[in-house]
């Protein structure tokens, strides 16, 4: 090999070396262009996601500042409208019974025609039926007697009284009715429990339909009468 071709060879190898890195540079270029395109894209993404985040928030904080707004003047035409019909009276049951219905269901969310119509079930504008009586058996802690539940209105109300629920060795079977008693109401799920002594007063308000209970002392022993009268808006 002579001069001329050892130098024809060595530029080659030169060249095939300056090639090389020249590819490597352009793919290095190459690939960190598509990692900054494909970094930006999902920033773009992201980005794109949290306005659509934020613009849900502040739709729901909108509509939740609005129901506020609604039920703070309902709030004041209810307080208005009681107001006129002199519920301020300590005296006066429907102002006591009102004031009671408006704060309960205001505090649980209550759709407004519930209250609705749970304030004319209050008024007088709605047909009542006669008073009904019923006897209720009354179970002790040593003694459950045979009907011991009370089912009224097709068995869609269910009441039951326990009596002797503060005397823990009683075993008397019959219960004493001038001490306090347990009077469970069981109706369209819900589970109240009212303690006191006779009588004990309950109203249910169930949509346009209300039933007004009382539950009195008996002649006969270990039962207690069940007074109830259903209204409904008219």
């Amino acid at each position: 090999m002579d001069f001329y071709q050892a130098q024809n060879k060595y530029r080659q190898k030169q060249l095939k070396t300056f090639l090389s890195i020249i590819i490597k540079l352009i793919i290095f270029s190459l690939a960190f262009i598509i990692g900054w395109w494909l970094g930006n894209s999902d920033k773009l993404v992201l980005i794109q996601e949290n306005e659509k985040i934020i613009t849900q928030f502040n739709e729901k904080k909108d509509n939740l500042e609005r129901q506020i707004t609604d039920i703070r003047l309902k709030l004041k035409e209810a307080n208005l409208t009681l107001d006129t019909q002199n519920i301020k009276n300590l005296n006066s049951d429907f102002g006591r019974d009102a004031k009671n219905l408006l704060a309960s269901n205001l505090a649980k969310g209550v759709p407004e025609e519930t209250i609705v119509n749970a304030l004319r079930l209050l008024g007088s504008n709605k047909v009542c039926s006669s008073f009904l009586y019923k006897e209720l058996p009354v179970s002790t802690q040593s003694f459950t007697p045979p009907r011991s539940i009370l089912l009224l209105l097709s068995g869609s109300l269910k009441i039951k009284a326990e009596g002797n629920i503060n005397d823990k060795t009683n075993d008397n079977p019959y219960f004493n009715p001038i001490k306090p008693l347990r009077i469970t109401f069981i109706y369209f799920g819900n589970n109240d429990v009212v303690e006191g002594n006779l009588p004990i007063s309950k109203n249910i308000l169930a949509g346009k339909f209300s039933v007004k209970i009382k539950v009195l002392k008996s002649k006969v022993r270990g039962v207690v009468i069940v007074r109830y009268q259903t209204c409904k808006v008219s």
